[in-house]
């Protein structure tokens, strides 16, 4: 009874991480892993290996919940999405080879120093737009025409419909292949780089950058989730909760996104991304020797550090840049405008497909985690429960196949249920992507026809064909 107890708190603990990533993932465009994975890492000592792993998974629960809701509203601007998601997804494949090399040459501490640096080089650019709700506009350039980088969205904080355009797609898509990149790298949905790309390489708006990154951010950890998945990096069970908690906390996130301001979410924002950037490049450091302080100073450093800078901005940008704050509102207010017949229609099918996909998902993985409770693990999967939860146990997913898990689901093995509850969560991206790829080749849109076909290719790359080409190589 005391074992049972202990495994159901264990399990509740990391609900309660997945609610917290998951709130603050939608919120700020994040996906969650973001959080998640120095959640895990730091407060609930699970190895970095496979906190990165299930973060991944857990990631694409985040913008699934969330795109729905974005999609469907027409906050998300599905179209940028697409064309970014090249670059994002193309970067992941690379990053998550890059990992596989890094874990199996033992330079575990190089990730966590990786992690806190990039999430502390994100903040100056995001603090900077800070100081007004919509960007200091620019005037459109060559790739605002070609890549169609407008749309209108009402936004309910503001109470009013507004026009907005971006630039420098050539910018954007670099970034945005750094951001797959370190997806795969540091097994996160690279949000912050995403909304780092969309808001300050672009110039659009905060909150269609946020929305538009949780759009993508399925696609690029499907991407990278894949290869991790084959690699051995993700534990079902650490995953299976974490999902369940971030689609929680996305959907509370998601909608009180609605209702606050830009200025708001990107101050929350940077504050958690300026002592979790601290606390893991001090973890890092820690782990080689470098720096040999407890657990509980590298806390007390990364919150005074954390707060400092965070102070330090507010006080510095909110002063220099007063005069803006209600010139751009203006600027860019606009009237409603009505999507086409095609559109309407795919957007409506978009987002049942994230709503109802992950629905189906959470259902498979909740009902894998009460059999397995009941059951133990998988008939024919050899997996014992001690096994499947123990955080620092390796249940290899690599073994696992698609035979395997459907023999289970007939069983009702509980492992099996949660393995399948987590390849539907990677499947919607790839249909989602999949049914964009039909919308534009119906609206006879050849580049971005082609653009959706890039992008299903790499997916494919990454579940079927490097597997294959490292297992015979």
């Amino acid at each position: 009874m005391i074992t049972v107890i202990f495994d159901l708190l264990k399990m509740l603990e990391f609900i309660i991480a997945g609610i917290v990533a998951g709130l603050l993932g939608a919120l700020a465009g994040l996906g969650g892993g973001v959080v998640l994975t120095p959640v895990l890492t730091l407060f609930l000592s699970i190895p970095i290996i496979y906190a990165t792993g299930s973060a991944l998974i857990s990631t694409i629960s985040t913008s699934a919940g969330s795109a729905s809701v974005y999609v469907k509203k027409r906050l998300a601007n599905d179209r940028i999405g697409i064309s970014l998601v090249t670059a994002t997804t193309t970067g992941a494949i690379i990053g998550s080879l890059t990992a596989n090399f890094v874990y199996a040459h033992g330079l575990t501490w190089v990730i966590y120093v990786i992690f806190g640096v990039v999430l502390l080089a994100s903040i100056v650019p995001t603090v900077q737009r800070s100081t007004c709700e919509l960007p200091p506009p620019r005037n459109p350039d060559r790739t605002t025409k070609v890549f169609k980088l407008y749309g209108v969205c009402y936004d309910p904080a503001l109470k009013i419909w507004y026009k907005y355009w971006g630039v420098r797609w050539w910018l954007g898509w670099l970034i945005m292949f750094f951001a797959g990149f370190i997806s795969g790298l540091l097994g996160i949905g690279s949000g912050a780089l995403k909304v780092l790309a969309m808001d300050w390489g672009m110039n659009l708006p905060m909150k269609v950058s946020t929305t538009t990154s949780n759009f993508m951010i399925g696609v690029t950890a499907a991407t990278s989730g894949s290869l991790y998945w084959y690699f051995g990096y993700i534990s079902p069970f650490i995953a299976t909760c974490t999902a369940i908690g971030v689609l929680i906390g996305s959907r509370i996130g998601t909608r009180m996104l609605m209702y606050v301001t830009n200025k708001q979410v990107r101050w929350v924002f940077v504050a958690v991304l300026a002592y979790l950037g601290f606390r893991m490049v001090l973890r890092g450091l820690g782990r080689e020797g470098l720096l040999p302080i407890t657990s509980l100073e590298r806390t007390i450093i990364a919150t005074v550090l954390a707060s400092v800078i965070i102070i330090s901005l507010y006080i510095i940008f909110t002063h220099k840049y007063k005069e803006v704050q209600d010139m751009s509102i203006t600027i860019y207010q606009a009237q409603p405008e009505s999507p086409s017949a095609v559109e309407r229609k795919f957007t409506s099918i978009v987002s049942n497909l994230l709503k109802y996909g992950v629905l189906l998902s959470i259902i498979f993985l909740i009902l894998g985690l009460i059999m397995l409770f009941l059951h133990g693990g998988s008939v024919g999967l050899h997996v014992q429960l001690k096994q499947i939860l123990d955080p620092s146990s390796m249940v290899n997913t690599r073994e696992i196949t698609v035979m395997y898990v459907l023999d289970g689901i007939l069983r009702l093995g509980g492992l099996s249920l949660m393995m399948f509850g987590l390849m539907v969560l990677i499947a919607i991206p790839v249909v989602m992507v999949l049914l964009n790829f039909v919308r534009f080749l119906l609206e006879r849109d050849i580049l971005y026809t082609l653009l959706a076909l890039i992008t299903f290719v790499n997916l494919m790359i990454a579940i079927f064909v490097l597997p294959i080409f490292i297992l015979h190589g």
